[in-house]
């Protein structure tokens, strides 16, 4: 679809009006999105950019955008593909000898292409603070992926892993001998024209800035976080603190749109590597037709994604490389994530005639699941730990609590830490879904390997949580 002059006011109208109703809807405190179009960008905002202050959003305010980062990342890695510096199917360790998990063999097997991936099959949250300075990311490396515990075999499955991530920034700096920041501002940001953009709360305080908002209880009237940043430092390749604009963050979207160039036209990603990146290496679980691209999450045929959150943070940017499309969503609470869904999921079907996700259907209340005895048990990954029950009934149902960092990131943000725990019924196979209070679906799961005793080992959704002994 070409887009004309006239398609570029009908958009702005469109997304203005759109984000106004939809933002008051949902409760966000404020919003600002972008769209590329053909030719055309349109932005808008809406909203505050903290509640206590009461300072409009406005399309050149920051917001943290989280795992978004990701896409800088695996992009940085793949210009150094394209010069020759790396190979992705290269051990990492051939770039950073000091690199190893907990179980040295496996260590040696993880590739870069299973970091970009997240098919390296280690723990994936890191969350401890090492530094704040330009080490940062060494002794990330050195001090915190070096003892992470192995759950899988290198390239046996996904399971998210923002250590990789951090990995392969560490990769990026000692190729380039610069900082993380540095090589992304030298070698993305600026070729790309991004100049709002801010590693941290003191470069934050240069720009209008959001802050995330958050609940303390379910009942509770929408707050600012006690802090800007609640993630340390430690990882800023897997996206703990980076904040740009939503102009600023479409720019990296349009780059995939171009085949690698930029909007003045200069080349900065080869067009072969721009293509490896939004291929289809591997299918997501549980999930009809997802896959996973190099950083790039491709959640249907023809569009490509990546989301980011934290407590009273939402983002997403969102790509439909053969439609010229591209749109950037930026929010300030968790109920962003629904403010984007209801507002891309129609442009997007109406600019690319790109169909809604299909809603996974909730099993009958009747449900019940056969030898519950082989899901039953503790699983747990460092940031939460997973339990499975069934009652006198014939139901099962799954609690899950929080732990370590993820405690401590609550306490920073001002939430109440709570338990919590769903009815799980069987979808297919192994796959389970977990009910919603209004009898929704809240999320789905699989149970992975069954053992000789008949029990399984794993339970996974976007992340592997092995039982516990």
């Amino acid at each position: 679809m070409t887009a004309s002059a006239g398609t570029a006011r009908d958009l702005q109208e469109r997304l203005e009006t759109d984000l106004f109703r939809l933002g008051s809807a949902v409760g966000v405190p404020g919003a600002s999105v972008a769209l590329a179009f053909g030719p055309h960008v349109v932005e808008a905002a809406f909203g505050v950019v903290n509640t206590r202050t009461r300072v409009p959003v406005t399309t050149d305010c920051l917001f943290q955008i989280q795992s978004i980062t990701k896409i800088f990342t695996a992009t940085l890695v793949l210009q150094l593909v394209d010069e020759g510096l790396v190979q992705l199917d290269r051990p990492a360790r051939d770039y950073l000898p000091e690199f190893r998990t907990a179980d040295a063999s496996a260590g040696e097997q993880i590739t870069v292409r299973h970091l970009l991936t997240h098919t390296g099959g280690f723990e994936g949250d890191l969350w401890q603070p090492t530094t704040s300075g330009p080490d940062a990311l060494d002794r990330f490396v050195r001090d915190l992926v070096a003892q992470a515990s192995q759950h899988s075999r290198p390239g046996q499955r996904f399971s998210y892993c923002n250590s990789g991530f951090g990995t392969l920034g560490r990769i990026v700096e000692v190729l380039r001998d610069a900082t993380y920041e540095q090589a992304l501002r030298r070698h993305l940001a600026e070729p790309l024209g991004i100049t709002e953009l801010a590693f941290s709360a003191d470069q934050a305080l240069a720009f209008r800035t959001a802050i995330g908002h958050v609940r303390a209880t379910a009942s509770a009237p929408l707050r600012p976080t006690r802090e800007w940043a609640l993630m340390p430092p430690s990882n800023p390749a897997a996206g703990n603190q980076l904040a740009l604009s939503a102009g600023g963050l479409l720019e990296l979207g349009r780059l995939f749109l171009s085949g690698g160039r930029a909007s003045n036209g200069t080349r900065l990603l080869g067009e072969a590597s721009a293509a490896l990146m939004l291929h289809p290496w591997l299918r997501h679980r549980g999930v009809a037709d997802s896959h996973q691209g190099l950083g790039w999450r491709l959640p249907r045929p023809g569009v490509a994604e990546h989301g980011g959150g934290a407590p009273g943070v939402a983002t997403m940017l969102r790509i439909v490389p053969e439609q010229g499309l591209a749109a950037v969503v930026l929010t300030n609470a968790d109920a962003g994530g629904q403010l984007t869904q209801q507002l891309l999921d129609p442009l997007f079907a109406d600019l690319a005639g790109i169909a809604p996700p299909v809603a996974v259907t909730a099993p009958a209340v009747a449900a019940r699941v056969g030898h519950p005895d082989r899901f039953l048990g503790r699983y747990s990954t460092r940031q939460f730990r997973f339990e499975v029950t069934s009652d006198d009934e014939g139901r099962c149902w799954l609690t899950r609590e929080a732990r370590n960092e993820t405690v401590t990131m609550d306490r920073r943000a001002g939430i109440a830490t709570m338990v919590d725990r769903r009815e799980i019924r069987p979808l297919e196979h192994d796959t389970f879904v977990a009910m919603s209070e209004d009898g929704g679906v809240a999320g789905t799961f699989t149970f992975l390997e069954q053992g000789d005793d008949g029990r399984f080992r794993f339970l996974a959704n976007d992340r592997v949580a092995p039982r516990d002994a």
